[in-house]
């Protein structure tokens, strides 16, 4: 029986996460594993409503169910989402690692990137004489950023030198953070330092980005360096020193420590792996031909993933544009397996949509089942199996996804990507193999778009309906439920319209109650009531499913509708009062009720109007009446 084994992680972690992954599957190849990635995009504060949505997607597994679980902790950003995952992994004894982060009771994989930075940070100061550093730093309290911090600190004291705080910037391990803070620095008129050293590259790329844009040379003019050799601190102008962590190795230890807890080998608790400077063109070194050579091709990959993002933003629009028109669910679904079966290069051949129970069912339910997690049972909108849409189901939440067939001798990874629309969860995405674009945030950009379309589809589902109960309620009798005139006017008409397009012989039946003017004043208003109420139900008891019942005023009333011969009228009639009879009996009425017929057989090719038949009806109706009358006056 395969392995399953878990992976949390944050999808900002780019290329950390790809490395770590890679690892895993090339120690998952030939296996019997099967990989479960759960992913989210959370950060920032605890309490923001995209978090909580974005939180629910780790909370949705039962930890029970896996063999084994390797957490990406460094890169998850919530301490409740850290809390959470380390209980309930201590508590159910599961076989797991952290990765880069400490957690308790868990042994522990991280690389040591303080022998990084301190030699490389050496080097500048012994080969480059390098005495003034300007440290740009990640967040003040982390701890992975204190030990690089450290590092420097030790390398600058070993030639005299150290680091204030007057040279310590923080850009919070980010980009945008670092390139408004070091322009602002700059353009205050702070002198450069001998070199900018970087507790990660994304950092140091902001600060090679800010200082060209300053015409400020590197490293003629002053030094950059980073940590971490991401792929794209190895493709700039100049190649960035910074400090190499294994991290492909890391993934696939990872894998290899948590297989050899399930099989009973003992393991050692933490494992620490040795990081090593790397020296480029950043810090004046000079690089080896196959470095540049690898640039050069990586600016040519960079050209094909830019027209692939390109055709990815074709793609997302296309499903904007046809959502968009969307307004019931059996229309939404038919279109979603469509779009997804005729184009599925982002997704994959395997790939679901599972939504909450109900997201599209009652909508007063739906727009108020609670803002986080999922439902118990979730239904499936798109399910790709080999490319081919597969009809929809619903399944149990705690099975994470509906049978589908795979390969059993391969390895497969399953990821698990959250739909929410700030805090409310709409479902999850799973991707069956596919994995790249999970690296680059476009997956972020899909989940975004998909989930706000969706919702949209919800909204413009719920208008419709409150539409129809709006309408309905103008066209319905508010004492009898049948329609009122407003009803016979929108639907009266297009019935017998049918029936003349089809051929068919239509009928129109007028009825009229007898003296309800003496029942309302002999006997009340509220017994006049109960009058119009009786004969209304003698008509719903009596009328075919597809005919049209109308209280056309006070005492009178229309039906309208199809017979096959013209006796299929007068038998309608005398049905009408055979059930109006057994009504008064069965209610014990204190007044005399009595109703009076006219009825129309309307014959295909006729083109007389609505109100010709009708009057033809009341005609009918009205020598009925006459007849009643004479009779209860004894004429």
């Amino acid at each position: 029986m395969k392995k399953k084994v878990a992976i949390f992680a944050n999808g900002w972690s780019g290329e950390f996460l790809e490395l770590v992954l890679e690892g895993v599957k090339r120690r998952a190849s030939g296996t019997n594993v099967d990989l479960y990635v759960f992913v989210n995009y959370s950060s920032g504060a605890e309490g923001l409503p995209d978090n909580i949505g974005e939180k629910s997607i780790f909370e949705l597994p039962e930890l029970t169910m896996f063999d084994g679980v390797i957490l990406l902790t460094n890169t998850i950003n919530l301490s409740s989402e850290r809390a959470y995952l380390n209980d309930a992994v201590v508590k159910h004894g599961i076989p797991a690692v952290s990765l880069e982060y400490k957690l308790d009771g868990i042994p522990f994989l991280y690389t040591d990137t303080y022998s990084g930075i301190f030699h490389l940070v050496s080097h500048l100061t012994k080969d480059h004489q390098v005495r003034n550093v300007i440290y740009i730093s990640g967040p003040a309290d982390n701890i992975e950023n204190q030990n690089r911090m450290r590092a420097v600190k030790d390398a600058l004291a070993e030639v005299d030198c150290s680091l204030t705080p007057n040279q310590i910037l923080y850009g919070n391990w980010s980009y945008y953070d670092t390139y408004n803070l070091l322009t602002d620095w700059l353009k205050a008129g702070n002198a450069l330092p001998d070199a900018f050293v970087c507790a990660n590259d994304e950092m140091a790329i902001a600060a090679c980005a800010v200082l060209d844009q300053m015409g400020i040379n590197v490293p003629e003019q002053v030094i950059v360096t980073g940590c971490d050799c991401i792929k794209k601190s190895q493709e700039l102008y100049p190649i960035l020193s910074t400090v190499v962590r294994e991290w492909d190795q890391l993934g696939y230890d990872a894998l290899d420590h948590v297989i050899k807890q399930i099989d009973g080998v003992q393991v050692l608790d933490d494992i620490e792996y040795k990081s090593i400077a790397f020296l480029g063109e950043s810090c004046g070194c000079k690089v080896n031909e196959l470095r540049k050579e690898n640039r050069r091709r990586a600016i040519i990959r960079s050209q094909k993933a830019e027209r692939e993002s390109s055709i990815n933003e074709w793609h997302l629009r296309h499903i904007d544009d046809m959502l968009a028109k969307i307004t019931n669910v059996t229309s939404l679904k038919d279109h979603l397996g469509w779009n997804f079966a005729y184009n599925h290069t982002f997704e994959g051949a395997n790939f679901l949509v599972c939504l909450v129970d109900g997201y599209f069912g009652d909508s007063e339910v739906a727009q108020n089942r609670g803002s986080i997690g999922y439902t118990e049972r979730m239904e499936v909108f798109v399910h790709l199996e080999g490319g081919q849409a597969t009809p929809g189901s619903t399944f149990n939440s705690k099975d994470l996804l509906p049978p589908i067939q795979l390969d059993e001798n391969q390895s497969h990874f399953y990821l698990f990507i959250p739909l929410h629309v700030e805090d409310k969860s709409v479902g999850y995405a799973i991707f069956i193999d596919e994995l790249k674009n999970l690296y680059n945030q476009t997956l972020y950009t899909w989940a975004r778009h998909v989930s706000q379309d969706l919702d949209r589809v919800h909204q413009s589902i719920r208008l419709e309906e409150l539409n129809k109960k709006l309408t309905l309620a103008s066209m319905t009798d508010g004492l009898t439920g049948l329609n009122n005139r407003t009803g016979y006017d929108a639907l009266a008409f297009p019935c017998l319209q049918r029936c003349q397009l089809e051929g068919k012989l239509g009928a129109m039946i007028f009825a009229d109650i007898n003296s309800m003017k003496l029942i309302n004043d002999q006997y009340g208003h509220l017994q006049g009531d109960i009058a119009i109420c009786t004969v209304a139900d003698a008509l719903k008891m009596t009328m075919p499913s597809d005919w049209i019942a109308v209280r056309f005023g006070g005492d009178e009333f229309i039906l309208v509708g199809e017979c096959k011969t013209e006796q299929d009228a007068e038998a309608l009639k005398n049905q009408l009062a055979a059930n109006l009879n057994k009504l008064k009996q069965t209610r014990d009425l204190c007044f005399p009720l009595s109703v009076s017929f006219g009825a129309v057989v309307i014959h295909p090719g006729e083109s007389y109007s609505l109100e010709e038949y009708l009057r033809k009806a009341d005609e009918a109706m009205y020598v009925m009446k006459q007849q009643v009358h004479a009779t209860e006056s004894g004429c």
